[in-house]
């Protein structure tokens, strides 16, 4: 069964090319700003296409695997408290470096919450804004992008993703 991609509901998006695939950069009608890569989602987002939208975001997105950058210019979503935290805390985690989703929820100011730090990082609506691929199982890779399986092209993304910021950094 295929996620629903949160570019489903887009108003306007944009593509990106990056170093490790192509990203969408949407925002909806209420606002709502997600960042995807086009390779975790067979259709195409809806809404139309914009070439200037986010253009702060859109160059941030491009230049982060490429250079060491400031923060995202765009500040996490409204969410639960806790879920903000994590992807706050996220957003702390070094180019090329990981945690464990552990570590992340301790970051976050709750050391006993790691499912739930799983939890946010699973509905992490922006890809390479909240690093999310840097957070980890304790035992390994952990999951991405809703899934768990080793072989599968989301995870195949994410240690393609690591692979290349530590080539970088």
């Amino acid at each position: 069964m295929r996620i629903r991609s949160r570019t489903d509901m887009a108003a306007f998006w944009r593509s990106i090319e990056t170093p490790v695939g192509d990203m969408v950069l949407a925002i909806d009608e209420h606002d709502w700003v997600t960042a995807e890569f086009t390779a975790l989602h067979n259709d195409p987002p809806t809404g139309d296409e914009d070439h200037h939208l986010l253009p702060d975001a859109a160059t941030w997105i491009a230049a982060c695997l490429r250079e060491r950058v400031g923060p995202p210019p765009i500040s996490v979503p409204e969410a639960s408290p806790f879920r903000r935290r994590c992807w706050a805390a996220c957003r702390d985690i070094p180019l090329g470096e990981t945690r464990t989703y552990s570590q992340l929820a301790e970051m976050a100011g709750n050391a006993k919450a790691a499912r739930a730090a799983g939890t946010a990082m699973r509905n992490n609506p922006m890809s390479l804004l909240t690093p999310c691929h840097r957070v980890v199982a304790a035992s390994g890779m952990g999951g991405y992008a809703g899934t768990v399986r080793g072989d599968s092209p989301n995870l195949r993304l994410k240690r393609g993703i690591l692979e290349y910021e530590r080539s970088i950094s």
